[in-house]
């Protein structure tokens, strides 16, 4: 017999939790099916003799409700814990040295990860505003960022940031996907850098905190708070979905055994391909869109010091680096430092759009590349490795034109039984996959309204960071 629900939400990601909890708050039985052992997705973090490490984001901005909103239903939401001080420090590496950048002004004076003309640049596109691309047609980001400080600056700084948020390609990635608060910001103030002040200066909207934040016990609380509310299908592959007049089904494998699903109708959790897989048969344009879209690949190599002092990186958030400076890794978070634990612990990550091939390289070859890496920075060595955590598809990759793709999507989705939730209607974020999740729900039970809709929310919260 079918195992029955009113709603089957398929992957226990962000953005499946998040359209469960919310079914199930509107009062629908729901049923989520996962293929992994636990709910959370990359969201989640493993315990190791040295401490807990992050197997995906380390720590969220508490400036976007959505997470509050999750956190909420989960009833965790006093757990979060602000990050420490000592991780207020960032650093870009420039000319193969780790440059500090602190928040407050005067940094942005003194920091070696800016030249003289990357100030300038800055200083010039925010005294001197200067009109938008008039025809309104979507763009790369690294055409807007070009276009706003130049092509050095971005080279050697801007690149780094963008690094440590989508992994991509910056003439491959969609400026207004992405970034669309600079879009807004470019037309509304003629300077991105002036949007951004107003933003930071505007009141924070309801339901958030100003902040960054993690939890103690690391991320992995979620998909345990998660899986405590919801019922789940665990380690369950699906291998077929039916949409049709009369509602959906669905069968797979779970421990080796045939299982069968029904419901009246599915919030689709996945990833872009695997939702393409499963649309295939009863949604074929739908699945045509999905598959277009990329993700890029990153492994994480994650260890601590073994000794005090070993690794010789200074007190912080982590580091970013340029492609220009040709190093092995992206960058490295110093996860230990977000609560000031010890031993010190850090998640160096490599791959990304630029370099995939990184990613898929042996555990031997990635440590001797963070190594490698170690060395020239600071001298320091890596102490203990505690694993190597692979993702294939790890950050997706809003191309340009993206809006049009998603708005295909859209058309393409008919009868109302189905729903969409995951990263990809976003710049890739963890909030992006949340306010997915949490709009799914609200498709399925009522038209969106504004305040609702995952574009909405979007926008207003990128442009209050």
């Amino acid at each position: 017999m079918a195992e029955r629900a009113d709603v089957l939400v398929i992957g226990g990601g962000l953005a499946g939790i998040s359209a469960a909890l919310e079914l199930q708050r509107l009062g629908r039985r729901v049923l989520v099916i996962e293929q992994g052992a636990t709910l959370g997705g990359k969201a989640n973090s493993t315990d190791t003799k040295v401490g807990s490490f992050p197997t995906g984001p380390t720590s969220f901005n508490g400036r976007y409700p959505a997470f509050w909103r999750l956190f909420d239903l989960l009833g965790i939401s006093d757990e979060a814990t602000k990050l420490r001080p000592v991780s207020s420090s960032r650093f870009i590496v420039r000319d193969g040295k780790l440059n500090a950048l602190r928040p407050n002004p005067f940094s942005v004076i003194g920091t070696g990860a800016l030249s003289l003309g990357d100030k300038w640049a800055l200083a010039k596109e925010f005294i001197s505003p200067s009109p938008a691309k008039s025809d309104g047609t979507d763009e790369s980001l690294e055409t807007l960022l070009v276009r706003r400080f130049g092509q050095k600056t971005v080279d050697h700084f801007l690149s780094a940031v963008m690094t440590g948020i989508f992994a991509g390609d910056l003439k491959k990635l969609s400026a207004q996907a992405c970034m669309p608060a600079l879009v807004t910001a470019e037309k509304e103030y003629g300077s991105v850098l002036k949007g951004a002040l107003k933003a930071m200066k505007a009141a924070p909207a309801d339901g958030s905190r100003p902040g960054l934040y993690t939890f103690a016990k690391g991320f992995g609380l979620v998909g345990v708070k998660a899986a405590q509310q919801l019922p789940c299908s665990l380690e369950t592959e699906l291998e077929t979905l039916t949409v049709d007049a009369r509602g959906v089904t669905a069968t797979g494998q779970r421990q080796g055994q045939q299982v069968d699903f029904s419901a009246d109708s599915v919030v689709i959790a996945t990833e872009a391909d695997v939702a393409a897989k499963l649309l295939q048969r009863s949604m074929p344009a739908a699945a045509a869109v999905l598959g277009e879209f990329e993700y890029a690949p990153v492994t994480l190599v994650q260890w601590a010091e073994k000794t005090p002092g070993d690794s010789k990186l200074p007190l912080g958030f982590g580091y970013l680096t340029a492609p220009i400076e040709s190093l092995f890794a992206l960058g490295t978070l110093f996860v230990g430092d977000l609560l000031e634990e010890s031993p010190r612990r850090f998640s160096t990550f490599i791959g990304g759009a630029l370099n995939p091939a990184r990613a898929a390289m042996t555990d031997s070859e990635l440590v001797a590349g963070a190594q490698s890496d170690l060395s020239k920075l600071t001298g320091g060595v890596i102490g203990q490795v505690m694993q190597v955590i692979r993702w294939p598809r790890a950050v997706f990759q809003p191309a340009v034109g993206h809006a049009t793709q998603l708005a295909r999507l859209e058309r393409a989705l008919s009868g109302g039984r189905v729903a969409l939730a995951g990263s990809y209607f976003g710049g890739a974020a963890m909030k992006d996959a949340l306010v997915s999740g949490f709009g799914a729900a609200e498709k399925l039970i009522r038209p969106l309204s504004p305040t609702l809709s995952p574009a909405g929310e979007r926008e207003n919260v990128v442009a209050a960071s």
